[in-house]
């Protein structure tokens, strides 16, 4: 027997093996309605409909929480004080001004500041960070940055490194 002829012919099975595989993987696309199925003398089975099968629902997410009369907020925070951010902030103990060599920072109990530094002036709006300890300097010009103020006592901050003593009226 010529060796190329009997490796051709072990293909032949091979190449059908992979075709069948191939066809027999393929499922079978679904139909509405059941098609008869011949028995092997030729006749008609009696035709059965399957009926379709349901997929589980999926569970249904928990209802809203109503909103609180009078607003649309599903958190409602006070941002009316510069001191809403700490609780225990006491505003009107901080506020005052605060001097050293050329640095003025005077802060109201509505929440403003102007801060005069080497004879340029600041203006803006201050508000406690979380924990009381220190608090944020927004001035109302972009080009301006803002600052971070460190309560040391109840009678000085410390701004830019400079410790800040309250001034007494």
């Amino acid at each position: 027997m010529n060796p190329r002829k009997s490796v051709s012919l072990l293909w032949l099975p091979l190449s059908l093996s992979i075709a069948l595989a191939a066809t027999g993987c393929q499922k079978d696309a679904p139909t509405d309605e059941a098609a008869p199925v011949e028995d092997a003398a030729g006749d008609a089975a009696q035709t059965t409909e399957v009926a379709p099968v349901e997929a589980p629902k999926a569970a249904e997410p928990a209802p809203m929480p109503e909103p609180v009369p009078g607003t649309d907020a599903v958190v409602v925070e006070d941002r009316t004080s510069p001191a809403s951010a700490a609780a225990g902030f006491d505003i009107k103990a901080f506020e005052g001004k605060y001097v050293t060599g050329a640095t003025t920072l005077e802060v109201t109990l509505e929440g403003n500041f102007t801060l005069v530094d080497n004879g340029a002036t600041v203006t803006g709006t201050w508000s406690a960070q979380p924990g009381g300890k220190t608090v944020l300097l927004d001035p109302d010009s972009k080009g301006e940055s803002d600052r971070t103020v460190e309560i040391v006592s109840a009678d000085s901050v410390k701004l830019n490194g400079a410790t800040l003593q309250r001034q007494k009226i």
